[in-house]
């Protein structure tokens, strides 16, 4: 064989193994997608799917999140996380170098537990003239993710006042213009159950906090109260 065959051979014997060695240099840049949400998703590059599902957190859990691995050509992409078809989240011009393997996380808050971080420490209150009576103050305070509720007799009339004071004629002891605990409940969602001891077993308070966190309604036995927050 003449010399110039020989040399053309090896070049293109050398030419066949760099495009394996350059396949194999871009299938090293990838992306993993974190999954912190409570949602399913699916990583998206491109708009072309990537990888997934990718199974979204239980409630109140602090569990560092479930994820996918997706190859990638280096250079800027952008990065959506779908739940379903739907684009819950994304990232545009998200530059991946060559060789690296970057870690995008999606945390996707749910939006009664934001509302219920923002009302920490809020306080709702009403008031009951029971058939001119008795009157009662009571309120709901949001502590953290539990809902607590306490009353306070304002007004009585004398026989009456007189028979909370002193325990008497059925009426438990609550001297007027002191404060006493209901109950409290966690919160789940917008709405928490409170169960109060009545002397006839627990008395289930079904409280639901409004869309905009203003207004609590409380639901015992098909009877409806509205605290407003203060």
């Amino acid at each position: 064989m003449k010399i110039a065959s020989k040399i053309l051979l090896i070049v293109l014997l050398l030419l066949n193994f760099s495009y394996p060695l350059a396949d194999r240099a871009y299938a090293m840049a990838q992306i993993t997608m974190v999954n912190r949400s409570q949602l399913t998703l699916y990583l998206y590059i491109d708009g072309n799917f990537g990888c997934g599902p990718v199974g979204g957190l239980g409630r109140f859990t602090n569990s560092p999140g479930l994820f996918c691995t997706s190859s990638v050509t280096p250079g800027p992409h952008r990065l959506e996380a779908r739940d379903g078809e739907k684009v819950v989240a994304h990232e545009d011009n998200v530059n991946i170098g060559d060789g690296t393997s970057p870690t995008w996380t999606v945390t996707i808050e749910d939006p009664d537990q934001a509302l219920i971080k923002k009302l920490d420490g809020a306080r709702y209150s009403v008031q009951d003239n029971t058939a001119r009576m008795v009157n009662v103050t009571c309120t709901l305070d949001i502590k953290g993710t539990t809902l607590i509720e306490r009353c306070c007799v304002t007004w009585a009339r004398p026989d009456i006042a007189q028979s909370m004071a002193m325990g008497t004629n059925g009426f438990p002891r609550r001297p007027v213009g002191t404060w006493y605990d209901i109950g409290q409940g966690q919160i789940i969602g917008r709405v928490a159950h409170i169960y109060a001891d009545r002397g006839l077993g627990n008395e289930d308070r079904v409280c639901t906090i409004s869309e905009d966190g203003n207004s609590i309604t409380e639901e015992i036995k098909g009877n409806i109260s509205i605290y407003h927050r203060q």
